[in-house]
């Protein structure tokens, strides 16, 4: 079996993932309950300096994502035009800019989803993007191919896949 899609890389689409990515993390996890304590703290005692915190350890990390995704998808060739990927037994195939790379199915560690995009981690940082939008009705023979082809212990897909 084979599947092939391609992927128009937009700045909501990375933002997605570098959100998934960021808050899987625990220092983001806990700065941001720290943020939610500066806020309960302002509310109680109305001090400027417990308002600043709070926004800036709730808001500084979407802000600044959001900004990276957008620098990214402006400034990186390989976002700008639509990449293609095929899936097979083989592995993940990726063509970009007249070039071919096949990543084995051996050496992903990790698939997880957010509910616009599924994200199979070839590394510590670094991931194939595929937004639901992209794939169309292929979503479900690209689950498959996940699920076939990677070790159960590994897909973390949520939201019923779909």
């Amino acid at each position: 079996m084979e599947v092939r899609f391609d992927v128009q890389m937009t700045t909501s689409k990375l933002y997605d993932f570098n959100l998934q990515h960021s808050y899987k993390k625990p220092v983001s996890i806990i700065a941001t309950a720290l943020g939610v304590v500066f806020m309960f703290l302002f509310l109680q005692q109305l001090k400027w300096y417990y308002l600043a915190a709070a926004l800036l350890l709730i808001f500084y990390l979407p802000i600044s994502l959001l900004r990276s995704s957008f620098m990214k998808v402006k400034m990186i060739d390989f976002f700008k035009e639509p990449v293609s990927y095929l899936l097979n037994d083989e592995g993940i195939t990726v063509y970009a800019q007249g070039e071919e790379q096949t990543i084995p199915w051996s050496d992903c560690v990790k698939a997880c989803n957010t509910r616009q995009s599924y994200f199979v981690y070839t590394g510590k940082n670094s991931a194939f993007i595929f937004p639901k939008r992209d794939m169309g009705d292929k979503t479900g023979d690209v689950l498959m191919m996940i699920n076939t082809h990677m070790d159960p212990a590994k897909v973390k897909i949520k939201f019923g896949g779909l």
